[in-house]
């Protein structure tokens, strides 16, 4: 990786640009978009970066208080660029100081920033870059508490009359071949019959993941900032992953169609517990030797650690109950690694994300009743999936298990690939359409909403 210092290059100030730090529109659908990175202190704002974009300058801006707090980021950054297969050639423009928020929008940095750190700072830094008239790539989530909802509410209900300017995050699950399989079927309503509104306490969609602190990511241990275990500042459990089922749930029932949160969006109960590590896992986890000062309102009897990462939520939305149930392990002792299940009732069948006989994710459905025909109707359910060609269906005992081709898989980092296209997309279009928009303040108006009136419970089992 080349990394210059920021004062090394040359000032150009730019008429419209370099005086107000605004981008105008038709300025921005002729300019690549040129990368500020703000604060990284995870590791998804390096993914960002994982493939070279011709929509993308190769100088990228990077802005923290110091060198130390994103060494992981920087890493990552210099693998990619040094690896042997489709090397990236990233330069990386670095600031470090106290000031480097107010450094991060000199007229010479990026046009586009991109944000993965400090969930808690994360909503101060949009309503700066927006100001300042920068678009903004986010991991998720935005906001961390009802405090940040308002702020978001007020900035993305008070942004259109600067709809050039773009604020989005990164939904990286609907690209994941599984859900596009299961969204199609359920919106195939001769098929599936739709979803059901109720049955007896069983949700018509559930999801159900598990995650470990301790895990590699392309291919090499990841090192985790003490941040991630400041709940304060990450978020607790029922605001972070659960974003993303949340955003399946809405992306796979309203496509495209902007949702009312006072009329559609029902929260009915959610839940909250912690997670110990040992202070030998915590420093496998981050590479620290101790607990660091900002920790010690985590600490129990300086040798464990608690976090409160676990969430559960039931909630309605347009009528349909979901429950979604996320927990944080402090390693994976069985090999399995992270883990996920989810099911989506309807009227004539079940539909399952689940663990094939080898382990790997694989969708199974179900009919409800016994059906002569029913792979035949699974089959032209599937051939009329656009996009997806070659799916096909195994006859189980009790079921089918839909057989998806490799060239249809794509790693979870790969994801971050395709969110990019769509906010490049959206950005060369110059306005985030209003489904998205509504998408957006749907899914944290749920989380806050969840973490506020969440009960403290002790750990359960799945």
């Amino acid at each position: 990786m080349r990394t210059l210092s920021y004062f090394s290059l040359p000032i150009i100030l730019l008429c419209g640009v370099g005086c107000t730090g605004e981008n105008p529109a038709n300025q921005k659908e002729e300019d690549k978009a040129r990368l500020t990175v703000i604060d990284p202190q995870h590791f998804h704002a390096a993914l960002v970066q994982k493939h070279t974009h011709p929509g993308i300058d190769s100088v990228v801006h990077l802005f923290a208080d110091s060198s130390a707090t994103v060494e992981g980021y920087k890493q990552l950054i210099t693998q990619y660029n040094t690896r042997e297969s489709e090397p990236t050639q990233w330069e990386t423009v670095d600031y470090f100081g106290a000031d480097f928020l107010e450094k991060a929008f000199d007229p010479t940095a990026g046009n586009v920033v991109v944000l993965a750190g400090d969930n808690q700072r994360k909503i101060d830094y949009i309503q700066k870059s927006v100001q300042q008239g920068r678009d903004v790539f986010a991991d998720k989530p935005l906001v961390i508490d009802a405090t940040g909802y308002r702020k978001l509410e007020a900035l993305m209900e008070g942004n259109g009359e600067k709809e050039q300017v773009l604020v989005y995050d990164m939904m990286t699950e609907r690209y994941d071949v599984k859900n596009q399989i299961v969204k199609s079927l359920l919106n195939n309503q001769d098929f599936s019959g739709g979803l059901l509104d109720v049955k007896d306490d069983d949700p018509s969609i559930l999801f159900q993941s598990v995650h470990h602190f301790i895990k590699d990511v392309s291919g090499k241990p990841l090192l985790r900032p003490a941040l991630f275990f400041d709940t304060e500042k990450q978020g607790e459990g029922l605001v972070d992953v659960t974003t993303h089922y949340i955003d399946l749930v809405q992306w796979m029932l309203s496509s495209e169609t902007v949702i009312d949160i006072n009329q559609d969006v029902k929260l009915t109960d959610s839940q909250r517990w912690k997670t110990s590590l040992s202070k030998e896992q915590f420093q496998k986890s981050t590479g620290l030797s101790n607990f660091p000062s900002v920790l010690q309102k985590h600490v129990v009897g300086n040798d464990h650690i608690d976090v409160f990462s676990n969430g559960k939520l039931a909630y309605t939305f347009k009528g349909i109950p979901v429950s979604i149930d996320v927990r944080w392990h402090a390693e994976s002792l069985d090999g399995r690694g992270d883990q996920f299940y989810a099911h989506f009732l309807t009227n004539r069948l079940k539909i399952e994300i689940k663990p094939d006989e080898g382990g790997k994710a694989a969708v199974f459905v179900t009919p409800n009743e016994d059906t002569p025909d029913f792979g035949t109707q699974l089959k032209d359910a599937l051939s009329g999936i656009d996009n997806l060609t070659g799916l096909t269906a195994e006859n189980l005992s009790d079921g089918y298990k839909i057989i998806i081709p490799e060239n249809l898989y794509l790693s979870h980092e790969d994801h971050f690939a395709k969110v990019l296209d769509g906010f490049l997309q959206y950005r060369k279009d110059g306005v985030l359409p209003a489904w998205e928009k509504s998408f957006i303040l749907a899914k944290y108006y749920l989380t806050t909403k969840a973490l506020k009136e969440a009960k403290t419970i002790e750990e359960e089992g799945i």
